[in-house]
């Protein structure tokens, strides 16, 4: 039924057939909600710590080699390949051990003296390219690239990786520490948003 008046001061409402709605508090909610505030997880965010050196016209993968958190512990920091919660991880993925459908985000830029005609950011699932970003190199160029992808819980696993094509190497950036407000750190994210 539309409610035809508001009366802020008084935090309440006067409906078409004049009920009258008063403040929330005196309607006790005594039913349940199904899935409000379930887990997201497993859940991370890995980030460069270093600057690494993004060779010329090659997608290359980024080293995420820092965690600012892994709700799970699904995500892979090092060089090698790790089995994580009973699943093989390649070096620098993320490879969950719960199936489903997950928001997978990264962040880089090429920082370069010299324009090119091209700076890539993209999220690969298990070596093949699932989305990516792509614009003309003008000295630092930041960019972002998300996808929701199905991740089966037993061996898919995503990685972050980076092209460019300015005639010479570039630098992705890194830092020892991951601050929320510095878009300049070669980042990616990623949690779980629902069922398989």
């Amino acid at each position: 039924m539309p409610i035809s008046k508001i009366d802020t001061p008084a935090l309440k409402a006067d409906a078409v057939d004049n009920t009258i709605l008063d403040l929330a508090s005196n309607y006790a909610f005594t039913g349940t909600v199904t899935g409000a505030g379930a887990d997201n997880k497993p859940s991370f965010l890995a980030y460069l710590t270093s600057n690494q050196t993004i060779p010329n016209n090659t997608y290359h993968k980024i080293n995420l080699d820092g965690e600012y958190y892994d709700t799970g512990g699904c995500y892979n920091n090092t060089s090698g390949t790790v089995t994580l919660n009973g699943v093989s991880a390649p070096a620098y993925s993320f490879a969950p051990n719960v199936a489903g459908k997950y928001f997978i985000g990264a962040k880089g830029r090429n920082d370069t003296s010299t324009d090119g005609t091209g700076t890539i950011i993209g999220i690969e699932k298990n070596g093949n390219r699932v989305s990516q970003v792509r614009d003309t190199l003008d000295n630092a160029e930041g960019l972002f690239v998300g996808v929701i992808v199905d991740l089966d819980g037993t061996d898919d696993y995503v990685t972050m990786i980076q092209y460019q094509n300015s005639g010479s190497s570039t630098v992705a950036n890194g830092a020892s520490t991951f601050a929320n407000d510095d878009g300049t750190i070669s980042h990616m994210f990623g949690f779980l948003i629902g069922g398989a």
